[in-house]
C-alpha cells in the first residue's frame, strides 16, 4: 500500500529533487553485495557466520517460501526477536515478497503484543519459543484465539514447538514460488513496506508507517556522517527492531558492504568479548548501554583499540557522559534524533567539534527542514527555546490504519515532535527534552536535561533524572531521582550545594531528592519511564500530607 500522507506531488518532489531512488529497496542494496563481494563477511551472531552471497541466498529462499506460506503483498508478518543473523535476513526477505514486516521489541508482553496484533492484522508471527526465561511461544498460543488473522507461528532454532513452522527447516527447503512470483509483488519505494511502534511508555503502542524510500534517504546521510566504509565492522546491543540501528543494519551496511555483528543481549562484559573478538570499529547501544559499560569495573582488561565511533539514539545523552565515553573509548560519538512517528530529523557527524557533536543532536538530516514555533504557529528566533517541528525526504507516511490520525497530526505539512528545543545561530538544533516533561514552577519553565547535565557531573552521581511533582501553589516543583555511584551515598543538601557552585538561579533549584538504585523503564527498556517516577513522588507526597493531617 501507498503510504497515507504520500501524494503523487510530494513523490515526484522528492524524486525530482534527488532525496528518493524511484526504483531502489534496501534488499537490492544486498543483491549488489551479493554480486560485488560474495565471500566477504556479511553478518554475524554467537552462532551463525554468513558471507554476502549467503546472505543473498537465504533472503531469496525465505521470500519464495513465505509466498509458500500464502503470505500476499501487503500482508503483514509480526517479528519479537533478539539481534540475530535471522533477524538481519527477514527484514529483506520481506521486503522481496511483498511482506510488510512489523519488528517489537522482545521485552513486550501480552498487553503490547495483542493491541499490536489486532492493529496489523497480522497473518503470521516469528519468535524464538522461548527466551531469557520467558515463553515466547505460550504467549502467542494464548494471544491466538484473541487474533483471527493469525495463522502462522514462525520459530527460530531447532526446538520447533507442535503446531509451529521452523525458519530453519523454510531456508532448507526448495521453494514452490519462483523468482518471477517476487518481481510481481515487488514494493514501490513509497509503499509501506515495515510498521514502527512506539515503546508502550503512555498505554498501548502505536504502528506507523515506515517506506523505504525515506529510510534508504536517512541511511546515506548517516553513512556519509559516520564516514562509513566497507571495511567497517558494526556491533548493535541496540535491538534491531528500532530506528536508529534498524537504518545501520538495513540501509548502511548493504549500501557499503560492510559487516554486522549482533549481540543479542547487552552486557558490558558480552559487548566487550564480541568488540575484541570481531575488531568492531563502530558501536551502536542506546545512552543506558553506554552508562553501564563506561562504568563497567573490568573495561580496561579487553582490547577495545579497533573502536572508532559510538552510534546513539532513542533519548537524549547527556554531555557529561557523552563526553566520558570519548575518553574512556578513545572514539568518538554520532547521535541520530528522530522517533517512531517522524523517522530521522537529525543527527551529528564525525568530524564536529565535541561541543556540537555532544552539545547537540547535530543538523538537520539532508533535505528536511526543521522550525521551532511557541506553540501557536509563531516562529521563534535562533536561540529561543520552543516546540520542534520538521518536514522533509526522511518523514514517514503516517500512522498505519489511522487516516483521520495522519491528517490532524500532519495537518499544516509540519510535524510537531512534542520536543522542545532551540535552534542555535549556526544552525545546530539543542534539544531540551519531551514538551511533556517541561516542569511549569509557578509560570516559569524548568528543563530536566539541563539540571541532569549538570547534577551528572557531582562525583558521587552515577544517573539522575528529573521530573515534575505536584505543588498546591507553584502548581508543580522538580523531584531528582538520583542513583549514585557504587560505594556512594548522596544527600539533598550536597545536591543543592552543589548545584548553587553551578550559579543555577534558585527556582531552578530541585526541592526534593529520592535515591534508588535503579530506575524503571519503558517496556522496551531503552529509556527512564518518567511516568511512574512522576507516580511514584505524586503517591509519596498524598500518604505524608496524609499523615501530617492525622
Amino acid at each position: 500500500m501507498i503510504g497515507t500522507r504520500y501524494t503523487e506531488q510530494l513523490v515526484n518532489e522528492y524524486v525530482g529533487k534527488g532525496f528518493w531512488d524511484p526504483t531502489l529497496l534496501s534488499a537490492d542494496l544486498c543483491d549488489q553485495c551479493a554480486r560485488d563481494y560474495p565471500d566477504k563477511e556479511a553478518v554475524v551472531d554467537t552462532q551463525t557466520r554468513l558471507t554476502w552471497g549467503e546472505v543473498g541466498r537465504h533472503i531469496n529462499t525465505i521470500a519464495r517460501g513465505l509466498i509458500d506460506l500464502g503470505l500476499k503483498k501487503d500482508d503483514v508478518l509480526v517479528t519479537q526477536l533478539p539481534n540475530c543473523v535471522e533477524y538481519f535476513l527477514l527484514f529483506f526477505a520481506c521486503e522481496k515478497a511483498g511482506v510488510t514486516i512489523t519488528s517489537t521489541q522482545p521485552t513486550f508482553r501480552h498487553a503490547e503484543m495483542e493491541p499490536i496484533l489486532h492493529q496489523t492484522q497480522a497473518k503470521a508471527v516469528v519468535i524464538r519459543p522461548a527466551f531469557r526465561n520467558f515463553d515466547y511461544f505460550g504467549m502467542f498460543q494464548e494471544l491466538r484465539p484473541r487474533a483471527p488473522e493469525l495463522k502462522h507461528i514462525i520459530v527460530l532454532g531447532d526446538e520447533v514447538p507442535p503446531g509451529a513452522i521452523s525458519l530453519s527447516a523454510l531456508m532448507k527447503k526448495r521453494p514452490k514460488a519462483t523468482q518471477q512470483s517476487l518481481e510481481r509483488v515487488r514494493f514501490k519505494p513509497w509503499e509501506v513496506t515495515r510498521i514502527f511502534n512506539t515503546s508502550g511508555t503512555t498505554g498501548i503502542p502505536k504502528c506507523f508507517e515506515w517506506p523505504v524510500a525515506p529510510r534508504i534517504c536517512s541511511g546515506k546521510v548517516m553513512a556519509r556522517r559516520m564516514e562509513m566504509t566497507t571495511d567497517d565492522i558494526v556491533l548493535t546491543g541496540w535491538n534491531l527492531g528500532t530506528g536508529g540501528s534498524l537504518l545501520i543494519a538495513q540501509v548502511c551496511i548493504p549500501l557499503l558492504g560492510a559487516k554486522l555483528v549482533n549481540l543479542e543481549h547487552f552486557s558490558p562484559q558480552e559487548a566487550c568479548e564480541m568488540v575484541e573478538r570481531e575488531k568492531v570499529t563502530i558501536l551502536a547501544l542506546v545512552p543506558a548501554e553506554i552508562a553501564r559499560l563506561v562504568d563497567y569495573p573490568d573495561l580496561n582488561k579487553y582490547d577495545l583499540s579497533s573502536l572508532r565511533m559510538l552510534f546513539t539514539g532513542t533519548q537524549l545523552l547527556t554531555f557529561e557522559l557523552g563526553a566520558h565515553a570519548e575518553e574512556k573509548l578513545n572514539c568518538r560519538i554520532v547521535i541520530i534524533y528522530g522517533a517512531g512517528e517522524t523517522g530521522t530529523i537529525c543527527t551529528t557527524a564525525a568530524s564536529y567539534p565535541r561541543e556540537k557533536r555532544l552539545g547537540t543532536v547535530g543538523m538537520p538530516a539532508d533535505g528536511n527542514e526543521v522550525k521551532v514555533t511557541d506553540g501557536k504557529g509563531n516562529l521563534l528566533p535562533r536561540g529561543e527555546v520552543g516546540e520542534v517541528y520538521v518536514r522533509g525526504p526522511h518523514i514517514i507516511s503516517g500512522y498505519y490504519g489511522r487516516p483521520e490520525l495522519t491528517a490532524q497530526a500532519w495537518r499544516t505539512g509540519w510535524f510537531s515532535t512534542d520536543d522542545a528545543g532551540k535552534i542555535d545561530e549556526e544552525g545546530y538544533v539543542v534539544l531540551m527534552g519531551r514538551k511533556r516533561d517541561v516542569i511549569i514552577r509557578g509560570g516559569q519553565n524548568l528543563y530536566p536535561s539541563e539540571i541532569e547535565n549538570l547534577l551528572l557531573q557531582h562525583p558521587k552521581v552515577k544517573d539522575v533524572a528529573i521530573v515534575a511533582m505536584p505543588d498546591p501553589v507553584m502548581g508543580q516543583k522538580q523531584c531528582a531521582y538520583v542513583i549514585p555511584k557504587t560505594g556512594q551515598t548522596f544527600t539533598f543538601d550536597e545536591m543543592v550545594g552543589f548545584l548553587k557552585t553551578r550559579k543555577m538561579a534558585p527556582f531552578k533549584l530541585p526541592e526534593r531528592l529520592e535515591v534508588r538504585t535503579e530506575f524503571p523503564m519503558n517496556p522496551a527498556g531503552n529509556k527512564v519511564d518518567k511516568l511512574r517516577l512522576e507516580a511514584d513522588v505524586a503517591n509519596k507526597l498524598k500518604q505524608e500530607t496524609q499523615k501530617g493531617s492525622k
